[in-house]
């Protein structure tokens, strides 16, 4: 049992140097301008996206980049997002939207509505939004400059999140605890490794000729998590990559509500520990049994020492996320009792083998 402890103990002492080294490496687009400025399409995919949808368009009405089109693919709302759509698209040309075409039975729904907003679209650069994204004025700008700097075929943020209830607060912040204290994100464009691969659907930039050259979308057209299969896709194809984190620049308001939160977050966790859920068990069981086993084996001195660990892993991850560092940190005991619940619905709706995303079934 005493070197089970230990080895508890190191592993913490390494997430806290992964996520040191995550909030060293400067993981956010640099204010640079473009060598050039070609045309940018940005691509939404909408489904009942009324609550979001209007802000978002508001905000991209005010990018400061020279060229770029806006196209949304309405995926059969049921809700006022036609209408939304139709009063921006008849107050600013550079607005357009269509009803996407009827789901194909081997497609899920927003793999289907990106492929074809890839076919419509017109611009040298493909940038996949989701509705609950906001952009800041220039961070347009900036997400070009840093792609072409690069050379990259796939540029993801990781958007930073706008948490503006407790149970946001008390949710929102385990994704990034699991991702900036588990890897290292700058081995994701700087190893070729496609096990070494992080990506969020709400942020994805691509080069045209090069998406529709691979048809990324229709690669992953049945899959539930389309964003983390495609940066392995894109790496396995020899090709460059890089994930950042939203700086003020791109935010997000993911969810509202706490059961909401759950149901999304469910749906991928398990992604984040390689697609494996027995990978993903055996994490949670570290983070929920750890601290119990040090203090039994060996004694309450180790026990504040882990302890201290957990904070000094929360303050990393929290400054580097721009997020509420004193809430992470307090807050920490029952973001992980939300962790266990997210732990067990994903392996529930495994067992069940289906589940459901805005209205529509989802195989499993």
């Amino acid at each position: 049992m005493e070197i089970l402890a230990a080895i508890l103990l190191i592993f913490l002492c390494l997430r806290v140097f992964i996520s040191l080294v995550n909030l060293l490496s400067g993981l956010h687009l640099p204010n640079k301008k473009p060598t050039d400025y070609p045309k940018v399409s940005l691509l939404i995919p909408a489904r009942n996206e009324e609550v979001a949808l209007g802000r978002l368009l508001t905000g991209l009405q005010q990018l400061d980049y020279p060229d770029y089109e806006v196209i949304v693919c309405d995926d059969h709302s049921s809700d006022n997002t036609e209408e939304i759509l139709n009063w921006f698209s008849g107050d600013d040309n550079r607005f357009n939207w269509f009803l996407g075409e009827r789901l194909p039975e081997d497609w899920l729904g927003k793999n289907f509505a990106c492929h074809q907003l890839a076919e419509k679209a017109t611009g040298k650069y493909l940038i996949f939004l989701d509705a609950d994204v906001d952009l800041r004025q220039d961070a347009l700008t900036k997400a070009v400059s840093y792609f072409q700097e690069n050379k990259l075929s796939l540029l993801s943020v990781f958007p930073q999140q706008k948490m503006l209830t407790f149970q946001e607060q008390m949710i929102v912040p385990v994704m990034n605890w699991i991702l900036l204290s588990l890897l290292p994100m700058t081995l994701v464009s700087q190893s070729n490794f496609p096990s070494l691969s992080a990506a969020n659907g709400q942020f994805m930039m691509f080069e045209r000729v090069s998406y529709l050259k691979y048809q990324w979308h229709s690669k992953v057209r049945n899959q539930n998590v389309e964003d983390i299969r495609l940066a392995r896709m894109v790496k396995s194809n020899g090709l460059k990559m890089a994930v950042l984190l939203g700086n003020n620049d791109i935010y997000c308001r993911m969810y509202r509500h706490w059961n909401e939160a759950v149901i999304g977050f469910s749906r991928n966790i398990h992604e984040y520990f390689g697609g494996k859920r027995i990978v993903m068990i055996g994490f949670w069981l570290i983070v929920i049994l750890g601290p119990f086993i040090v203090w039994t084996v060996l004694g309450k001195e180790y026990f504040w020492l882990f302890l201290a660990l957990v904070g000094v892993n929360r303050i990393f991850v929290a400054v580097a996320s721009r997020q509420n560092i004193l809430s992470s940190v307090v807050h920490h005991p029952l973001q992980m009792i939300n962790f266990t619940a997210i732990v067990f619905y994903n392996i529930y709706r495994r067992i069940k083998k289906e589940t459901s995303w805005k209205g529509r079934k989802i195989k499993l």
